[in-house]
């Protein structure tokens, strides 16, 4: 181990990723792309490397997060267990001495019944789950079919969508709120018969709307970004924005009584008449903060969305809330370290 003061720290950090990835085809692209950000600590390189490279090392990761408290029967919850051989060699195997049932590490979860090693799994949550690299690039990376990694990669996402809204809390205190305008039509094979029965073509190119605002028959969707000046923000896609439409969201997501700082839209008046203490901005009139009364930090995460959706190259409106929890659980975990946020998808 270098020590950090040494000068020559930094030149042993880039020799190990070298030396690891040459070992594996799989991960050298990937080092050259994504590998930017994990220069915090040596022992944090060779571990994260490690989990990606061997799928023992993915097996003792998965074991770690899947049962910190010892092992537990996924049949009856029983802590009576025994070792009962390997399974492939890589995962342990367990039976439980009160329903006699048999188990290994990869039992009940979302990595059951996939045919992509568990490291390879892994690390299509790494490039996708918590750097949001499209499908296509990470299924070149990996060597597997574009609807391997995609198919793969769904079914976290749809666990991910159940974990965020399990999770999510109510925002008290000062909350901003405000709608940003997304595309999202009926992309995929599986719609053209929905299309059909629309009367018009698939659309070829860019989505044109008529006059006026979107709304989920338009294929212009509005998603309400709901920011709390605490740090938590929600995320939701919506139908339209009328105002039982704006109502409805603030009694899910928002506190009685707290302060709710919007534009001046004609739908958001509703909200005083909801015991919020409703205050707005009117950028008709070049008005964008007035003391403590703004909408900046709305404005701000909508920019961060367009960037972070374009990134998939258009979406199905019927998938856009899956993506708005993994957008969210991103943006909640941004300052974690990396294999953290690993633990934490696979967790979930």
């Amino acid at each position: 181990m270098v020590p950090r003061h040494n000068g020559l720290y930094a030149v042993a950090n880039m020799t190990v990723i070298i030396i690891l990835c040459a070992l594996n085809p799989f991960c050298v692209d990937g080092f050259r792309v994504y590998f930017y950000g994990l220069s915090d600590s040596c022992g944090m390189l060779s571990d994260l490397l490690a989990i990606f490279m061997s799928e023992a090392s993915a097996a003792r990761l998965l074991r770690e997060v899947w049962w910190p408290n010892g092992v537990r029967c996924i049949y009856c919850g029983s802590l009576s267990i025994i070792g009962w051989g390997w399974y492939r060699h890589v995962y342990r195997r367990y039976r439980c001495k009160s329903c006699l049932k048999t188990f290994n590490d990869k039992s009940g979860t979302e990595f059951e019944y996939s045919r992509i090693p568990l490291n390879e799994y892994l690390f299509i949550i790494y490039l996708s789950g918590c750097h949001n690299i499209p499908f296509s690039r990470a299924s070149i990376d990996v060597e597997r079919s574009y609807g391997s990694v995609y198919r793969s990669f769904k079914r976290i996402m749809y666990a991910v969508e159940r974990y965020v809204r399990c999770s999510m809390k109510m925002l008290s205190g000062v909350v901003e709120m405000d709608e940003v305008y997304v595309n999202a039509g009926l992309k995929g094979r599986g719609n053209h018969g929905r299309i059909i029965l629309l009367g018009r073509r698939p659309r070829c190119r860019g989505l044109k709307t008529g006059r006026g605002r979107g709304g989920w028959g338009k294929d212009v969707i509005p998603v309400f970004t709901i920011i709390g000046r605490n740090g938590d923000e929600v995320y939701t896609a919506s139908r339209d924005v009328r105002g039982e439409t704006v109502a409805a969201i603030a009694s899910r997501h928002i506190e009685a009584g707290s302060k709710v700082y919007t534009d001046n839209f004609p739908s958001y008046n509703v909200l005083q008449s909801m015991g919020y203490r409703h205050e707005t901005v009117n950028h008709s009139l070049r008005e964008y903060a007035r003391g403590e009364v703004h909408i900046n930090n709305c404005e701000n995460r909508a920019s961060i969305l367009r960037t972070w959706l374009s990134v998939h190259r258009g979406i199905s409106k019927d998938n856009l809330n899956t993506y708005l929890s993994l957008f969210q659980l991103q943006r909640k975990t941004n300052k974690l370290p990396t294999i953290e946020k690993i633990k934490l998808i696979v967790k979930v």
